[in-house]
């Protein structure tokens, strides 16, 4: 009899976590994107105080992710994108993290993306971008083109052959 109550108990246990994972997916997927044209958003760059990202965001197709500088894989995703964008003269690169402006700091001068012009540091302790975005986590990566209309988004892990393309697509939409 007890053999029986704990292969019920865990089929049940088993059960609720199929329906709770399936939910999520569904929602995930079927989730309204907010950020079609690229939000007035107001954050800290790392000089001169209060800017409007959206008015570095829609001349050129632009990259935005937000990350945090403890956060392995933005680390990791820091240093592709400087090895894999290097040479992209025709993308800008908007970098936004909650972290306080010398973390954010910090993190541009350790993946050698200061020195790049195409690359923009943003501090947003407020959590602004988060709350427009109804982000949960980094990193998350959004693709606009030179309109500021969303070309594509990733959120979590990014491949660099997918950056690529997305990147495209949005030179491809401003032209």
């Amino acid at each position: 009899m007890n053999r029986k109550l704990v292969i019920a108990f865990l089929g049940s246990i088993l059960f609720l976590f199929i329906v709770i994972c399936l939910s999520v997916y569904s929602y995930n997927s079927n989730r309204e994107i907010s950020f079609q044209i690229f939000p007035e958003l107001v954050v800290s760059d790392l000089f001169s105080g209060s800017v409007n990202l959206r008015n570095h965001a829609t001349d050129v197709p632009s990259v935005l992710i937000y990350f945090n500088s403890s956060c392995p894989i933005c680390q990791s995703e820091a240093e592709l994108i400087e090895r894999s964008f290097r040479e992209d003269t025709l993308t800008r690169f908007l970098w936004v993290s909650s972290e306080p402006v010398e973390e954010v700091k910090n993190f541009a001068v350790r993946y050698r993306l200061y020195r790049m012009d195409r690359h923009r540091f943003y501090s947003d302790t407020l959590f602004r971008l988060a709350t427009a975005f109804e982000l949960t986590g980094v990193p998350a990566t959004f693709v606009y083109d030179g309109e500021g209309h969303l070309v594509d988004y990733t959120l979590g892990a990014v491949s660099m052959s997918d950056l690529t393309l997305s990147i495209q697509k949005a030179h491809d939409h401003t032209r």
